[in-house]
């Protein structure tokens, strides 16, 4: 194509119609190369150069031939009637962890962890209950998330145990710890326990009744069984209690089963990298998320790749515990409903048998949490009064705080002011408004 002729203006698709195949280009890691004066490897999209006409509102892609595309982009650069072109890169996230495995996890591309964790990595405060053989709670990946946990068959603590893969790689998927320059990286910087259990539905019972008993939000049991009515009881008495979630995996093999969907049970089928189903289908199923041929921490300190809905189970279970973190106040119906509405469904929107609601959006999750939390739209100083308005939501308790200084504190309640709620908006008249400087938050809490 000739960069300096009218047939360049023509051939210009704007975005987002054109079609740069730019994902297909980041799945298959196919990018072109230029290294800048200081020696830093810029990677771009082949072949497309980003083009804005002076005549256009929006940014175009041209199709260039590949090998040129740094030239191309000078030649364009240099035309009248172009404002700018430069390369389609590839951006370095402000959050990239330093765990040495973490290429090797290709799950956390697919579901957008890096995105969800540049706004939370979870918090320690958020438990998350491994119910299996206990895992080794002292791998060096795990260790630093791991309290003592539960053993339902003797009736006591857990304090120590060197584990087993299975429950070792669950606890990997949902808490490695992330950023540890260690390993890989789970789905949260949370808190992880085991609780022990043979496999009968009576202990599985207990161990989401003795979760739910001492403030333990995520369960997360890779086993068969969701479709278990007094394991529905058990989920329902962990929603109520703890305001948790029991999450369970959805059968490993091929082919339809004909469980019910129990609404106190969110089941999860088995995904991977090219969103393929890779386990059992049916009425169970409720989300998808990788689970095939994954990295996750095992037995002897050591890492190891595994397939199951096993695996696809706690990572769910780590990505609720993150939007707990990220707003405490969520209740086990917004979370799930968040994941919802955030999922990816090559079936179209809507539940159906392979993906239930579809396979789980780390990042579009964490964000859509984000605008749950409360955020002030205005403040009006009038005199010695100040009038300000916030979000807020159903069933949350918002107060007032203020602080003559945000970097040294302290943050105190504001006393006295007039509350009104209107919808989503609640404000707040503080009386005592006349300092010369001041700094306010909300917070909203569970009644």
């Amino acid at each position: 194509m000739e960069l300096n002729s009218s047939v360049v203006v023509r051939r210009a698709v704007p975005l987002p119609e054109a079609n740069t195949l730019a994902h297909v280009n980041f799945h298959a890691c196919h990018y072109g190369r230029v290294l800048t004066s200081s020696g830093q490897t810029i990677l771009f999209n082949p072949e497309i150069v980003l083009v804005k006409f002076r005549h256009q509102s929006r940014v175009s892609a041209v199709r260039v031939e590949s090998g040129h595309e740094l030239e191309a982009t000078r030649a364009l650069a240099g035309r009248p009637d172009v404002e700018f072109a430069e390369l389609d890169c590839l951006q370095q996230r402000e959050f990239h962890p330093n765990d040495p495995l973490l290429t090797n996890q290709w799950h956390h591309a697919i579901i957008g962890s890096f995105a969800a964790w540049d706004r939370s990595l979870g918090s320690a405060s958020v438990q998350i209950a491994i119910v299996d053989t206990p895992f080794q709670m002292n791998h060096p990946d795990l260790a630093a998330h791991v309290t003592d946990g539960w053993d339902v068959v003797m009736n006591g603590p857990i304090t120590g145990s060197r584990g087993i893969v299975h429950s070792t790689m669950c606890a990997g998927m949902a808490a490695a710890v992330i950023n540890n320059q260690l390993g890989v990286s789970g789905a949260a910087n949370c808190t992880i326990l085991p609780i022990n259990i043979n496999g009968l539905i009576s202990e599985m019972c207990n161990a989401v009744y003795w979760a739910a008993d001492h403030g333990v939000r995520v369960v997360s049991v890779s086993w068969d069984g969701a479709y278990s009515d007094a394991l529905n009881a058990a989920g329902s008495y962990l929603r109520t209690k703890a305001r948790g979630i029991l999450v369970m995996s959805g059968v490993n093999g091929t082919g339809y089963l004909n469980y019910t969907n129990q609404p106190d049970i969110w089941c999860v089928s088995m995904t991977d990298a090219a969103d393929n189903l890779q386990s059992c289908y049916g009425p169970h199923i409720d989300f998808a998320a990788p689970g095939w041929n994954i990295l996750s921490t095992t037995t002897g300190d050591g890492y190891a790749y595994g397939s199951g809905t096993s695996y696809a189970t706690p990572l769910v279970a780590g990505i609720v515990a993150v939007l707990f973190s990220l707003n405490p106040t969520l209740s086990p119906v917004e979370a799930v409903d968040i994941l919802r509405s955030t999922a990816v469904d090559k079936y179209g929107p809507g539940w159906n048998e392979f993906f239930g609601w579809g396979r789980v959006d780390f990042g579009a999750a964490v964000n859509a949490a984000a605008a749950t939390l409360p955020v002030i739209t205005s403040l009006v100083r009038t005199n010695s009064q100040v009038l300000l308005t916030a979000t807020s939501r159903p069933g949350v308790v918002t107060t007032l705080w203020r602080t003559a200084s945000p970097s040294n504190g302290p943050w105190t309640p504001v006393i006295g002011a007039a509350v009104a709620t209107n919808g989503a908006a609640i404000s707040f008249l503080d009386p005592d408004g006349s300092a010369s400087r001041a700094f306010y938050r909300v917070e909203a809490n569970v009644p």
